[in-house]
């Protein structure tokens, strides 16, 4: 017996030390996407400052008040704009179990002390000073109900590949005029340089996302980065992992381990 209890107590440290690193994965685990909305009738709800102020991760709510960032349990989200008074949410186990959470913003009300009105180049006739205005009427598909495109419309690519450009030009029926521009672009290696650099702007703003979602101060205590060298651990390890595609669908203990895997791999 005696023996027994002394293999067992030589064997405690290791026993000890090997469930550290479990209980620490545990905790990264911990990350969620937290989605909610702010709700008031009498303020724009767009453009409110939402900051988890324990991880540093921060974004603003929508047009419709609605806004997701990432929390664990316990962290602290504060809501904050010039017409509202601060807000804060700690996430709590009941909140940070809910789905979804909805948030009553209270308008801030300025009071400005003896405000003096000038007049500048104005008459005092309403009707006569209006029609010194300079107005031009702007009209869009939104004012004749046509639906249109919003965006920033980007440069069609034409042809996938070489053999594209070879199949297009025998299928072309007789008498339809080809596109040397497109095809000149495609043999010269132009779509391809255009199709990476499309690659690398949504890789960058994967980047930018990922930074502002698990905050700043997350990566400093986990993995001891700064603002000088976040950016690029976190673009190494897109580029060494399947962490975009598990940032995108919201597989956070994926993305946290894929964050795990190439700070290791850096550090060894």
């Amino acid at each position: 017996m005696k023996n027994i209890k002394k293999y067992l107590i030589s064997f405690l440290p290791v026993i000890i030390f090997s469930l550290i690193p479990l209980n620490h994965s545990a905790q990264k685990a911990e990350f969620k996407t937290l989605y909610g909305e702010v709700v008031n009738d009498s303020i724009d709800i767009s453009g409110i400052h939402v900051i988890n102020a324990n991880s540093g991760g921060k974004t603003i709510t929508d047009q419709k008040g609605g806004f997701q960032i990432g929390v664990r349990k316990m962290d602290s989200v504060y809501f904050s704009s010039v017409q509202i008074k601060k807000q804060l949410i700690v996430m709590t186990d009941q909140i940070y179990s809910s789905d979804s959470v909805k948030v009553y913003l209270e308008p801030l009300v300025n009071v400005l002390d003896n405000v003096t009105v000038r007049p500048h180049n104005l008459s005092g006739n309403i009707k006569s000073d209006l029609a010194l205005v300079d107005k031009k009427d702007i009209l869009n598909f939104d004012d004749v109900g046509v639906p249109g495109f919003k965006g920033n419309r980007k440069e069609k690519i034409v042809f996938r590949n070489n053999s594209s450009v070879l199949l297009s030009t025998l299928l072309m029926p007789l008498g339809m005029p080809l596109n040397i521009e497109a095809v000149y672009k495609q043999l010269s290696g132009y779509y391809d340089t255009l199709r990476k650099s499309r690659a690398l702007d949504v890789r960058n703003k994967v980047a930018v996302d990922i930074i502002q979602f698990y905050g700043l101060n997350f990566f400093k205590n986990e993995f001891n980065r700064n603002e000088n060298n976040l950016y690029e651990f976190v673009i190494g390890a897109l580029e060494n992992s399947e962490m975009e595609q598990n940032f995108i669908y919201g597989n956070h203990g994926l993305v946290l381990q894929d964050l795990s895997n190439f700070y290791k791999s850096i550090n060894e």
